[in-house]
C-alpha cells in the first residue's frame, strides 16, 4: 500500500517569491486597519506563518489575537494573492507576529475556460440567429435616396 504526501499549497511557493505584504488588521468595529509592510516571513507549518513587525495599532496593543489579512503583491510579478486568518501576537516587544492561514484567494488566477467544441456546440444556434435577425431589423430603417436606391 502507497501512501501519497499531499500537495503543497500554492502559496508556499508564492510567498518567498514577492516576499512582501502588506499587514492588515480588523479592530472591535470589524474595520480593516493597516499595520504595515511585512518582509521577512517564515513557515511554521503548512498553515502558520511568523513575521515581524514594528508597529501595532493603539486599540489592537491589548489583543493576543485578531482576526488579520497579508496582500501579497509585487509590481511586475504575477501571482498577487491575499491570505486570510487569525494573528497571534507573540512578543508584544519585538513585534512577533504567527499568522494562521484560514483561506488564501489567488486575484490573477484565470478563469476557467469551457471546452471550445461545447461552446460553440450550444451558442452557434443562437449566434446565426442572432445574426440573421439584426439583419433583418436594419432593413426597414435604411433610408431611401431619390433613385430609390437604399443607402
Amino acid at each position: 500500500m502507497e501512501h501519497h504526501l499531499p500537495n503543497p499549497p500554492a502559496y508556499l511557493n508564492k510567498v518567498h517569491t514577492l516576499n512582501q505584504a502588506i499587514f492588515y488588521c480588523y479592530n472591535a468595529s470589524s474595520q480593516r486597519v493597516p499595520v504595515g509592510m511585512i518582509y521577512d516571513f517564515t513557515f511554521k507549518d503548512d498553515k502558520t506563518l511568523s513575521f515581524s513587525t514594528n508597529y501595532f495599532p493603539v486599540t489592537e496593543m491589548n489583543w493576543n489575537s485578531f482576526a488579520a489579512e497579508l496582500h501579497f503583491y509585487k509590481k511586475n510579478v504575477p501571482g498577487s494573492f491575499v491570505l486570510h486568518g487569525i494573528a497571534f501576537i507573540d512578543n508584544n516587544l519585538s513585534g512577533a507576529v504567527s499568522f494562521y492561514i484560514n483561506k488564501a484567494v489567488y486575484a490573477d488566477e484565470p478563469a476557467p475556460v469551457l471546452e471550445k467544441s461545447l461552446f460553440s456546440a450550444l451558442f452557434k444556434p443562437y449566434l446565426t440567429f442572432y445574426r440573421k435577425s439584426s439583419e433583418l431589423l436594419l432593413h426597414p430603417f435604411k433610408r431611401k435616396t431619390t433613385t430609390g436606391v437604399f443607402q
